[in-house]
């Protein structure tokens, strides 16, 4: 017996439904992940420019003499 051809395009749209929920999900995953290494390199930047900051002695003033 031959299955109704509805049936079996709709097997095939869930299908590709599940597929495209799958590469959706994996994009937010990987966009989520990149934010986050972009936010921990900002704040390490920011970091070590205030502590190179802070190590740099204050600029000598000009004595009046």
């Amino acid at each position: 017996m031959a299955a109704p051809a509805g049936e079996a395009s709709s097997k095939l749209l869930r299908f590709l439904c599940f597929v495209g929920a799958g590469v959706i999900c994996t994009k937010a995953i990987n966009t989520y992940r990149d934010y986050e290494r972009k936010q921990e390199a900002s704040a390490a930047a920011a970091e070590a420019a205030a502590a190179l900051v802070a190590a740099d002695p204050a600029p000598a003033t000009a004595a009046k003499p």
